[in-house]
């Protein structure tokens, strides 16, 4: 007959693998869990970005970061755009280039654009505006810009492929320096800069892309060239 010693024990030890056995099941549950969890992230993560638009891309004068022109010129436009405007993308390809053949290669205009980011309260703009200042750093924010206007709709309309995805497909293709445009975007450091782009629109009273100031006076909207021609003379005349 066994003693009461050796069934207490042979109790405890049966007690301690149930408990072992409970324990190990509320782990693989959590695992499971946090496995559906991250599924999505790492599906996104997996997905290509797929065909992009390679637009053709126009040469800028006296390219400096995000501006273009003589610093000296007598009219300064600084332009707030949203890379998620419409309007701005218009204004790129059609006005806006108008503008730097007329006036900019003149050295009578001198060009800033600022990408306002999250003015219009999209986060995907703040993170391409962040981009095209780590292009900048390279002397290729035109040329980035131009990549994201021309696959705009792509970006935006996607719900598969993170942005990240084409920020590097968009360098790749300009050819800028990979390690040094990852290491700028990863860190953050233009955050700044685009936050002060949407301090200085709201402070110059802007609430709408695309809006500009001709030395100093408002314009709003993707405007033919006709009216920028209007206030570009206005403001040489003076």
């Amino acid at each position: 007959m066994q003693s009461r010693q050796a069934i207490q024990a042979r109790r405890r030890q049966r007690q301690k693998q149930q408990r072992m056995t409970m324990v190990m099941v509320i782990s693989g549950v959590v695992l499971i869990l946090a496995a559906l969890l991250m599924l999505p992230s790492i599906r996104l993560a997996m997905t290509p970005v797929g065909e992009i638009i390679h637009p053709e891309l126009v040469e800028r004068p006296l390219v400096d970061g995000s501006a273009m022109g003589d610093p000296n010129a007598p009219v300064v436009i600084h332009g707030y755009s949203d890379f998620g405007c419409g309007h701005c993308a218009n204004f790129s390809e059609g006005t806006g280039l108008e503008i730097a053949e007329t006036y900019v290669a003149s050295g009578q205009v001198y060009f800033v654009d600022h990408s306002v980011g999250l003015l219009l309260g999209s986060e995907v703009s703040f993170q391409l505006a962040e981009a095209a200042y780590c292009a900048a750093d390279q002397n290729k924010y035109w040329e980035f810009h131009d990549y994201i206007f021309a696959n705009q709709l792509t970006i935006y309309s996607s719900t598969n492929v993170p942005v990240e995805k084409y920020v590097t497909a968009f360098a790749e293709a300009i050819e800028l320096d990979m390690d040094a445009f990852s290491s700028c975007y990863k860190s953050n450091a233009h955050r700044d800069q685009v936050q002060q782009d949407q301090l200085d629109a709201v402070q110059a009273g802007i609430n709408s892309t695309p809006s500009f100031t001709v030395n100093g006076e408002l314009l709003i909207g993707n405007l033919p060239f006709a009216d920028f021609q209007a206030a570009i003379e206005t403001a040489l005349s003076q």
